[in-house]
């Protein structure tokens, strides 16, 4: 829970200065290209962590093919069910209400096009890729870096990183001044997307159930890490569930890989508010930047808090699911 608080602290003070410094937007242009390089670094990063350890790899033929099959079938019912929801609350394509249309977001309607392999997602497949290897090549092939000494600085390079896009989006909203409206527009309506989303994750789970050789209660807490690779597995191996706890590990990892490659594509073929309840935990950190560059402020204010709502749960109630 502590993380997200640092989160939603350090997005703050991004926001207030940027409030401060509005009429000098146009001298901050930058961060808009800046974001996709931390993105990009933190993707490699990730790569890194997987080649890097030795139980992963030498599991990818079996456990990595099912968790393929989970993160995708949760991320198609989350798909279908936001967009149900979305349109039971009223929120067009663009999550605007009739009430909250405004001629700014009119015109950002179609300014991501709905590719599934556009530059950026080629760029963010290669860094992946590049960081899979590095780590396999310089830890576990050669042994240049021990694990716990690579793993030490992959982990501080990620958690930097992330301080510095968390910071960057802030900024970015606060340049923007529309977040107030958009949660007073949205009310408690903004509460309904990370719970529909938790919900069609735990159905996703228990129906993939039937093909794998793990117990409800195990793929219950696999659902529940909702999207947070680093500690949802650790706090189900804590708890004795080794084989569960690796493949959470595994299945988040590929929900915030696929999210980030099918955010565009996702925001244009079906809606702006279905990408929140693609990353969940994640739309706080390292997919946020992603949606914001495929929707809109008001979606970016959104997803932003979905994923501090997902921070603040897991650490609370996942421990007492696992045990």
């Amino acid at each position: 829970m502590k993380i997200a608080f640092i989160y939603l602290g350090i997005a703050a003070v991004g926001y207030l200065i940027a409030a401060f410094l509005r009429k000098q937007k146009n001298r901050f242009s930058w961060i808009g290209k800046f974001l996709p390089l931390v993105v990009t670094f933190l993707i490699f990063c990730m790569g890194f962590r997987i080649g890097e350890n030795e139980e992963v790899v030498s599991n990818l033929t079996t456990i990595g093919i099912q968790s393929f099959i989970m993160a995708v079938v949760s991320l198609a019912i989350c798909i279908l069910v936001m967009t149900f929801v979305r349109r039971v609350l009223g929120y067009d394509r663009y999550a605007m209400r009739g009430e909250s249309k405004n001629p700014e977001e009119e015109g950002n309607r179609e300014k991501v096009k709905g590719k599934l392999l556009s530059a950026s997602t080629v760029r963010y497949l290669v860094a992946c890729v590049l960081g899979f290897f590095a780590g396999y090549l310089l830890v576990l092939r050669t042994g240049i870096f021990s694990f716990d000494a690579a793993s030490s600085v992959t982990g501080t390079m990620v958690t930097i990183g992330l301080y510095i896009m968390v910071f960057l989006v802030g900024m970015d909203l606060g340049f923007d001044g529309s977040l107030p409206e958009v949660f007073r527009s949205a009310g408690l309506r903004a509460l309904v997307f990370p719970a529909t989303t938790a919900l069609a994750t735990v159905i996703a789970m228990v129906l993939v159930s039937f093909f794998v050789d793990l117990s409800i209660k195990e793929m219950a807490c696999i659902g529940c890490t909702f999207g947070w690779y680093s500690l949802g597995p650790n706090i189900i191996m804590d708890a004795g569930m080794i084989t569960a706890g690796a493949y959470a590990f595994l299945v988040n990892f590929m929900r915030d890989m696929i999210s980030i490659l099918i955010i565009p594509w996702v925001a244009q073929r079906f809606g702006y508010i279905e990408t929140i309840g693609l990353p969940q935990a994640a739309s706080m950190d390292v997919c946020i930047a992603t949606i914001e560059g495929a929707t809109n402020k008001a979606t970016t204010a959104l997803a932003f808090f979905s994923g501090a709502i997902f921070t603040i749960f897991v650490p609370i109630m996942l421990p007492v699911i696992a045990g």
